[in-house]
């Protein structure tokens, strides 16, 4: 009798952890769901780069299912040259404002050598508030004979 009994209520706990994970995910999406979109501003950093001036942007493409997303990022900087990125992104949900992603792209730099270089990205979304992101990223873009290593701090409206 005490078997069934411990059986059952093994059973039960396990029925109410399940009802409280979905119940959890369930509030996961509306609670915890990263920004699809948005755009601003900020500065970049890099170590053989003047400090430039920034803007910065997001576009979904896709759920990837559970907690991730893929993401677009075109992002352009400012400095003697104008230089512009396209990475696409695998984005995670690390908590209610925590947003982590990496991936690759492209770079062009128009530099008057106006080729496109490799990079690959990775960097943190943090919601301040519903409709502002800071973005902090790092960059590694792989010139010929020469890597670019670069951070980016940016402000952005959430849609």
């Amino acid at each position: 009798m005490k078997g069934k009994f411990a059986l059952l209520s093994t059973l039960a706990m396990l029925s109410v952890g399940a009802i409280a994970a979905d119940a959890a995910d369930a509030q996961l999406s509306p609670t915890y769901s990263p920004p699809d979109y948005y755009v601003g501003a900020g500065i970049r950093a890099g170590f053989n780069d003047n400090t430039s001036f920034v803007l910065d942007s997001k576009a979904k493409i896709t759920d990837l299912g559970g907690r991730t997303t893929l993401s677009v990022r075109p992002e352009v900087v400012f400095d003697s040259n104008t230089e512009l990125r396209l990475p696409i992104s695998v984005d995670y949900v690390l908590d209610q404002a925590l947003y982590p992603y990496a991936g690759a792209g492209v770079a062009y730099n128009a530099d008057g050598r106006s080729t496109i270089d490799p990079m690959i990205t990775a960097g943190l979304d943090w919601g301040i508030t519903r409709n502002v992101v800071v973005d902090l990223n790092g960059s590694v873009l792989f010139k010929p004979g020469d890597t670019d290593t670069e951070f980016t701090a940016t402000i952005n409206y959430a849609f």
